[in-house]
């Protein structure tokens, strides 16, 4: 279903549980006035989640298992959607188990992805689905300790400790269905949040200002910030990119935001490219660096370019001082930010400033 089709770069992409689809409607038109998204076509996938009855072929349609509905997607997104340059995917209760069996097992999709929202997704599995296991195969996926749960869990385990992508998992206040802990299960408490409503009413909101569409518009609206630093220094700047998160901002680190197998240099230039905002960190360890051809140096240069591209009024570089030293002469006519005699709030504090006020 199309709720928008514009020919955008990027869309949000439905995918429901197994409430089905009507029941994501509420959401999709709130989603659609939000004037932040207007640059966002917005598609769903669909897929049989109930039994159904096929009266001309005089059977009932069996549900298939989340494994093959995670295939399907997948095939969906490269045939039907394969124009978009950059998906958000929006998934509620199973359809969030559907939408990170299909990011795991592909990596077209995961690169694609640049934001997850899990909406009453039962991460943890649900015990009264095993009562309905014989009747359909994604209740058997649903029910705690099953090996389709068991499975994911101990990949994401891995691959999404640091996941390569902006996300939001969400619980409801009263949802009985799937529970706080099954929605959380082992995601980082940053990425965490919590809206009114149960199971199926936290995805039917009846105004665009309502609380989860505000966490989904905040998560796609985010500023996107650059963080450049030497290794010496990656203790003090993961200190910053979790704060930054709290703060709604999408801070963009190499060792967190680089998967496996990609290519680094280009993946960095599209991240530069891409960023409204570029920290660079420097300590003595740093300021060293500076002056040899190396990873550091190479994304200093790269975003003064970018920053008399853009203007002087762009407030693009940052420069963020570890140590109390002076500024190298390509950087010092910014004005930088004091984290030794500052802290990690304070820094995420004054992007707000920079960011909501660029000119």
């Amino acid at each position: 279903m199309e709720y928008r089709n514009e020919g955008h770069e990027r869309t949000l992409v439905l995918v429901h549980g197994i409430a089905g689809e009507t029941a994501w409607q509420p959401l999709a038109r709130q989603l659609t006035v939000r004037r932040e998204l207007q640059e966002w076509d917005i598609h769903s996938f669909e897929y049989v989640a109930k039994w159904k009855p096929r009266w001309l072929r005089f059977r009932l349609a069996r549900s298939p298992d989340l494994g093959r509905v995670a295939d399907a997607f997948v095939t969906h997104c490269r045939s039907t959607l394969n124009r978009y340059s950059s998906f958000a995917i929006l998934a509620h209760s199973a359809g969030g188990l559907v939408a990170m069996r299909a990011l795991l097992d592909s990596e077209w999709l995961r690169k694609r992805t640049s934001h997850v929202v899990l909406l009453g997704t039962p991460t943890g599995g649900v015990p009264a689905a095993r009562l309905f296991g014989m009747l359909s195969p994604q209740y058997r996926d649903l029910a705690t300790g099953s090996s389709f749960l068991n499975a994911l869990q101990d990949e994401l385990a891995s691959a999404w400790e640091e996941p390569p992508f902006a996300l939001r998992v969400v619980a409801a206040i009263d949802d009985v269905t799937v529970t706080r802990d099954s929605v959380f299960h082992q995601f980082p408490e940053s990425v965490q949040r919590v809206v009114p409503g149960d199971h199926v009413s936290m995805i039917q909101p009846q105004r665009p200002d309502a609380d989860v569409v505000g966490v989904i518009v905040n998560l796609l609206t985010s500023r996107r910030i650059f963080l450049s630093y030497v290794r010496e220094d990656s203790a003090r700047v993961t200190e910053i990119y979790r704060a930054l998160e709290r703060h709604e901002f999408a801070p963009w680190i190499d060792q967190r935001s680089l998967t496996p197998g990609e290519l680094w240099k280009a993946s960095i230039e599209s991240a530069l490219q891409e960023s409204d905002c570029f920290l660079v960190f420097l300590s003595a360890a740093a300021i060293a660096e500076l002056s040899w051809e190396g990873v550091f140096r190479r994304e200093v240069d790269t975003a003064i370019q970018i920053q008399e591209k853009r203007g002087a009024r762009s407030r693009f570089i940052v420069p963020v001082r570890i140590d109390e030293l002076d500024l190298p002469d390509k950087l010092a006519r910014f004005q930088w930010y004091d984290l030794f005699s500052g802290n990690a709030e304070g820094l995420a504090d004054l992007l707000e400033k920079i960011t909501l006020n660029p000119t």
